[in-house]
């Protein structure tokens, strides 16, 4: 099975063996880069047609009511296959499709029919912590596009022009950075969207302060970017300045100033540009007064992110968003807060599916845009089950969908893998995590209560083996994942020492084994960073009792 899940495949028969293609008709240099991408040979003998028309076959979505540039037709028979759609978005989601079937040689005769169900589907760059290198950047723009997003929203929390010096135009280097970026999301066929903090220093009654800001959007409109947005996120609810406080009645009467004040000029030098707002209450109660107000106070066509009911929302509902949208007047675009793992959760490592989140959704939203970790390689995984869920979240399978990612990007390295990744689940989602070793370190302590000693002790060195070679796995710095890796893998150490010491007192409770396992239990335990917990706890405790 490929990801994201196709809506409708009817490919049926004998495998086709392709080696290679030949693509003919309108954009294909975009499926040549798409093919090239996945090391297939675009000189081959199978050909593929583009036909590229705009129709209602091409473009409309029944189940949703609205049009989409995106959905697209395979029809492939021995000799050819026949990419059918209205843009070269549509051939890029089409390209990707029929080269993972290629790859992956699933692919057979019949006919895919394959739409998105979530209108906007991507990610954020929105924490706090060190920004992503180019590379890492770069790499996972390139993934999330392959896996169906076709957004990207950049804000990241440390880019000094982003909050600091939002009144600063980029310096050129930075500026030209940015300028590839915008560009390679193009390529990508992502919709980059930048955008900016100033509420931190923000004066709302300066004349002065909203020149600053109009410019620094004229500085980055200048290398091509038309979507912008404008985050009014962890700062102030108060007044700053005396003049804002005696001439406006409250912060979001502020905000709404700030927010059409900045539409109108923004429209005014391109009625093409769009704007997307995150208010300062940006979670919680969606019928209180600040965000009814707000969303009431500003333009219908100005997206407005929301978190859901906490800031890191176990469940999104369809029923949350609706009452979103009866207060405001705007359905809600989600800045999902997963798998982020920034301020108090700096100590976790969020490498679980996503989960939680409705699976209807879609209708009642403007998107969903997720909000990464500083682990640029670490998030590849969680991100690639949420753009699986984006694209298709009615037949979305968190278990399969974590399985896939898994060995997307780790290979032959994801089977052992699962013994760290089994305590990596604790996250905003859930927080069970550890699945694997308490069922684990439970039989063996079933089979010890029972007399079957000798069996236990098998099971339990088999175990203790498998993570000792996960954990020498973990340790090659050629692995750039791993290296992101590096604090949770020593705690998984201080993990593995912990079991053998376990084993060996179970073995033999003698005074010195004890003492052994107790020092490595208070080092386990005092070290803050997050791995697993009390069932591995639970199994020294016991052992200490012998």
């Amino acid at each position: 099975m490929i990801y994201p899940v196709i809506q409708k495949n009817s490919l049926v028969g004998s495998l086709l063996n392709i080696s290679g293609v030949s693509f003919s008709g309108d954009f294909k240099d975009t499926a040549d880069a798409v093919f090239s991408d996945y090391g297939i040979n675009t000189d081959g003998v199978y050909c593929v047609e583009i036909i590229v028309s705009d129709s209602k076959k091409t473009t409309y979505i029944d189940e949703l009511s609205r049009l989409s540039d995106e959905k697209y037709f395979l029809t492939v028979t021995e000799n050819q296959t026949v990419i059918e759609t209205a843009t070269r978005r549509g051939v890029f989601r089409a390209a990707n499709t029929l080269a993972k079937l290629i790859k992956n040689n699933e692919l057979k005769c019949g006919e895919i029919e394959d739409y998105p169900l979530f209108k906007k589907r991507g990610y954020i760059e929105g924490f706090y912590g060190k920004t992503w290198e180019r590379e890492k950047r770069l790499s996972v723009m390139k993934l999330m596009s392959h896996y169906g997003m076709n957004t990207f929203f950049y804000a990241p929390k440390d880019d000094i022009y982003h909050r600091e010096k939002w009144r600063e135009s980029y310096p050129e280097k930075e500026l030209n950075e940015l300028k590839e970026l915008l560009e390679e999301a193009k390529k990508n066929e992502l919709d980059f969207h930048w955008c900016v903090g100033p509420g931190l220093t923000y004066q709302y009654t300066s004349d002065k302060d909203f020149a600053d800001l109009i410019n620094k959007f004229k500085c980055v409109y200048s290398i091509g970017a038309k979507n912008f947005g404008l985050l009014l996120d962890d700062i102030p609810n108060e007044f700053q300045y005396q003049d804002d406080a005696e001439t406006l009645d409250s912060i979001v009467d502020a905000h709404i100033y700030l927010i059409n004040k900045t539409y109108k000029e923004l429209k005014s030098f391109d009625k093409d540009i769009t704007l997307t707002v995150c208010p300062t209450q940006y979670h919680g109660n969606e019928s209180e007064y600040y965000i009814t107000k707000f969303g009431k106070g500003i333009p219908a066509d100005v997206n407005i992110f929301w978190t859901g009911a906490e800031i890191c929302s176990r469940v999104l509902t369809s029923r949350e968003a609706n009452d979103f949208f009866r207060s405001t007047g705007h359905m809600p675009l989600y800045w999902d807060n997963y798998p982020v793992n920034d301020c108090e959760m700096f100590q976790e490592m969020h490498l679980g599916p996503l989960i939680g989140r409705d699976k209807e959704l879609y209708k009642h939203c403007e998107g969903l845009i997720s909000n990464v970790m500083e682990y640029a390689e670490c998030s590849k995984i969680p991100l690639m089950t949420v753009a699986d869920y984006l694209w298709n979240p009615v037949s979305y399978n968190s278990g399969n969908s974590i399985r896939n990612a898994q060995n997307e990007i780790l290979g032959d390295k994801s089977e052992l893998f699962g013994y760290i990744a089994d305590h990596l689940a604790v996250s905003c989602l859930s927080r069970h995590a550890s699945e694997y070793m308490s069922e684990k370190l439970s039989f063996i302590s079933f089979l010890i209560s029972t007399g079957r000693f000798e069996e236990a002790l098998t099971e339990f060195s088999n175990y203790i083996q498998k993570n000792k070679e996960c954990l020498e796995m973990l340790r090659d710095k050629n692995t750039p994942m791993f290296v992101e890796m590096k604090k949770w893998v020593n705690k998984f150490s201080m993990c593995c020492d912990l079991l053998d010491a376990i084993r060996d007192t179970y073995l033999s409770p003698t005074p010195e084994n004890k003492s052994r396992l107790e020092k490595l239990l208070d080092s386990y335990n005092s070290d803050a960073v997050i791995l697993t917990g009390f069932c591995l706890r639970e199994a020294a405790e016991k052992a200490l009792l012998l």
